[in-house]
């Protein structure tokens, strides 16, 4: 016990003089710790709230009325009938409004009474016409008092910034209304706590454009949004990786440069066992002080992430439960686990480290070294092999997004051994310039000094390249999706009025070129929940369906019996085509359609197939019309606008280019998370680049003096260190490059599909290849920049001394 509290303390003494390498240690925990304490937080309280969803619907809580097509909408006069039989119904506008800058706005009609009362809080100024979550507004640059500005020149205001209310701006649903020029049309009403019998009676009182559903039935958030927090935690774990690295290289340089003390610790009779405890006492320590740093900036990421988590969320999934973090428990628990986890993960790379190995006194450097590198070559050359195996068996996201984590494993594992081969080889070579040969030939020696940190770097640049991938492709897809399935120049949302009625009156227009109707409504297609839907009574009206496989005479099939289904629900039940889907929760009985073809479906996460009115009709009875696309010539596009308008408010028209631009918006929204998530992981390794070369430096001060005594200017040897970095930095690159590659391939082919149940094509964009390393190597430089300039500037007789 004495042997091992007098090596704690002498250990420990060692930060009293250099305090930086005890920031380096914190960062390296802190920084990755407190990114996967964050995301998590989020994803558990996400999962609360699925969890909370389900408890309440089960005590006959959280009950709405929603309309049945799966974009209606409710009548006004449907409320107030509840309302005279004695069910106080909360009436619900939603509405996704554009403002003038061009960002989506998701905002919610309420009643305000009923609003402010079910807050449980002062709201504070009566002048407020808008609440809006305070982290909401501060995305968006909003204060308190401002007005909002829409694309039409309508205005919404003073805003209100209240904390915690989620990702909708909500106002009086009058006047939401009134803006919207949504007459009196409701998004749902939510409904009291009712019994079974008043549940029962109510469910065979609803007119057929209503159906009555409870929050609960919502629980398959939690299985739609699985694969978005799996997403999350898997990229949070990459940082935490790459921050690891920081922490493993500061720990290792302090214990290197203690290797004198060590030994004479080991000389005054403290033996070895002693001394192993003291580094693993030394480092818990360290890691009881990062866990509550983590803790909090955990809680201050998470509550920074949640306004846009939420919104995806309600976006792609359509979850609108609000997302708070209470109290610092969670992140507290969270930060204890995983700073735990770092210690032992730190700790056993370090024993197998042949620095520290030396510098604990057990096993020779030398034999380390030799079997080493050649058991990580073999462990990322077996690794390579089982991610190409597991390729062909996935089944599952975890499975996918574990062969992704193998992957970056392997690229780590194969790095030390590249960089030895490519620093030795370009060693060989001769040059005349005195110095430039000392640059080549030292690059062995340089690259093992720097490896650690070349490593962080070269998985968070490949980690870039392959996300890079994965949301250029996605943007690809999605533009020509949208340009080939959003065809149409006008939709027209009619409400289920009378079909010939507006079939004559959209006729008699001038520039009209086609007219297709479209139906609508929820169903279940092969057990999956989705919708059914049927356009016009000819293949002309569904040929701008983005075709992934069909039946040769595909046009023909659909209008006997046959249907067209999306990707997702064809990737997800693996359904053939000439298959006999099942067609059921419709309210009527269940039938089948022959599955003829499959078209993209980008952004949906539900079952969706297109069958023929005729079929419709028959199996459904008359389902409401949902409305109309238009198809109008150029030269009477607004002419027509103008004259729809007069019949209907401007709600109720929609055109092309700003679906197209409200799906773009949404799209860079959803992946601006992982985006934020990649460049926190690039900001981590460049942190852990710089605490490298700023103790690299102190291993070679008598080197360096050497040659500065030789008569080598300051400058000279400035820049040829900056060489050698640059030299190893682009050796590590060029690794990171096809590693990206394959990075992007997996999450592409492998988790996309399973996770989504989304295709589509590979985009390598290598025009974007030269912005992301030119940044790389900048950084790299910026960060070598200081510690080799703080050497330079010391005497050369300090530098022979080793170094203050």
């Amino acid at each position: 016990m004495i042997e091992w509290r007098l090596a704690v303390v002498t250990l420990l003494a060692h930060y009293r003089r250099h305090p930086w390498q005890l920031l380096f240690l914190l960062l390296g925990m802190v920084l990755g710790a407190s990114l996967l304490v964050g995301v998590e937080t989020i994803n558990q309280e996400a999962r609360a709230r699925y969890a909370a969803s389900e408890v309440q619907a089960s005590r006959g809580e959280g009950w709405q009325i929603q309309p049945h097509q799966r974009e209606g909408f409710l009548d006004q006069a449907l409320w107030i009938e509840l309302r005279r039989s004695g069910i106080d119904a909360t009436p619900v506008l939603d509405m996704r409004l554009v403002d003038a800058q061009d960002r989506p706005l998701l905002v919610r009609g309420v009643d305000p009474l009923a609003y402010v009362s079910q807050l449980g809080r002062p709201t504070g100024s009566t002048q407020a016409r808008a609440w809006v979550d305070t982290r909401v507004a501060a995305s968006f640059g909003w204060q308190d008092g401002d007005s909002l500005a829409f694309k039409e020149g309508h205005a919404l205001g003073p805003l209100q910034l209240i904390d915690d209310l989620g990702p909708w701006i909500h106002t009086d649903i009058a006047t939401l209304s009134d803006l919207a020029q949504s007459g009196t049309r409701l998004s749902y009403l939510n409904l009291p706590a009712l019994s079974e019998a008043q549940l029962d009676s109510l469910r065979q009182s609803l007119p057929t454009q209503a159906r009555l559903m409870s929050q609960g039935e919502s629980t398959q958030f939690g299985q739609l949004s699985a694969s978005f927090h799996l997403n999350l935690t898997a990229l949070a774990l990459m940082a935490l990786a790459v921050s690891l690295f920081l922490a493993f290289n500061a720990l290792r340089f302090s214990l290197t440069q203690r290797s004198g003390l060590m030994a004479q610790l080991r000389s005054l009779g403290i033996g070895q066992p002693a001394l192993i405890k003291a580094v693993i006492t030394e480092l818990v320590l360290v890691g009881m002080m990062a866990i509550p740093i983590s803790a909090l900036a955990g809680s201050q990421f998470a509550r920074a992430w949640m306004p846009q988590v939420q919104m995806t969320l309600s976006s792609l999934y359509g979850f609108n439960g609000l997302l708070s973090v209470q109290n610092l428990l969670l992140p507290l628990g969270l930060a204890t686990l995983v700073i735990l986890g770092a210690i032992a993960m730190v700790l056993g790379s370090l024993m197998l480290d042949p620095r520290v190995a030396l510098s604990l006194g057990f096993r020779s450097r030398q034999q380390r070294q030799q079997t080493q590198s050649l058991a990580l070559l073999i462990l990322g050359l077996v690794l390579l092999l089982l991610v190409a195996f597991g390729a062909t068996q996935v089944a599952t996201t975890g499975m996918a997004l574990a062969l992704c984590g193998l992957l970056l494993l392997a690229g780590a594992a194969i790095t030390p051994q590249w960089l030895q081969l490519c620093c030795r080889a370009i060693g060989g070579f001769r040059l005349k310039s005195a110095l430039g040969q000392w640059a080549l030939t030292d690059l062995d020696e340089q690259q093992r000094t720097t490896r650690v940190a070349m490593i962080a770097v070269m998985l968070a640049l490949a980690a870039a390249v392959g996300m890079r991938m994965v949301v250029g492709s996605f943007e690809l897809a999605l533009e020509g999706y949208l340009k080939q399935r959003i065809s149409a120049d006008l939709y027209v949302r009619t409400g289920g009025d009378d079909d010939a009625l507006w079939q004559s009156r959209l006729s008699t227009l001038p520039g009209i070129e086609t007219i297709t109707p479209f139906r609508h409504q929820r169903a279940s297609i092969h057990g999956e929940p989705g919708s059914i839907a049927s356009l016009g009574s000819s293949v002309k009206h569904y040929q701008h369906l983005p075709i992934k496989v069909a039946e040769q005479d595909w046009h023909k099939t659909l209008f006997d019996g046959g249907c067209l289904i999306n990707e997702r629900t064809q990737l997800m039940a693996d359904l053939t085509l000439g298959q006999s889907i099942p067609i059921g929760d419709t309210g009527q009985p269940e039938f089948s359609c022959t599955l003829v073809g499959v078209y993209y479906d980008y952004g949906n996460l539900k079952a969706q197939a297109f069958i023929s009115p005729r079929l419709m009709q028959e199996k459904l009875g008359e389902v409401p019309l949902a409305g109309y696309s238009l198809e109008v010539s150029e030269a009477t596009r607004q002419q027509v606008y103008q004259t729809l308008l007069q019949w209907l408010s401007p709600a109720q028209i929609i055109q092309r280019e700003r679906i197209r631009n409200l799906a773009t918006a949404m799209f860079h929204q959803t992946f601006a998370v992982t985006t934020a998530l990649n460049i926190l992981t690039l900001l981590v390794a460049a942190v852990g680049l710089f605490a490298s070369l700023s103790s690299v430096e102190h291993h070679r001060l008598s080197q360096l003096a050497t040659l500065l005594a030789l008569g080598i200017t300051r400058k000279q040897l400035l820049l040829a260190q900056l060489a050698q970095l640059g030299v190893i930095a682009l050796f590590a690159l060029i690794l990171a490059l096809p590693l990206g590659m394959a990075l992007g391939h997996l999450l592409l082919d492998l988790v996309n599909r399973v996770a989504f149940g989304w295709t589509m094509p590979v985009h390598y964009l290598m025009e974007d290849w030269p912005s992301l390393l030119g940044s790389l190597l900048l950084a790299l430089l910026l960060s070598a920049l200081w510690p080799l300039w703080r050497l330079s500037k010391a005497p050369v007789s300090q530098l022979m001394k080793g170094g203050s």
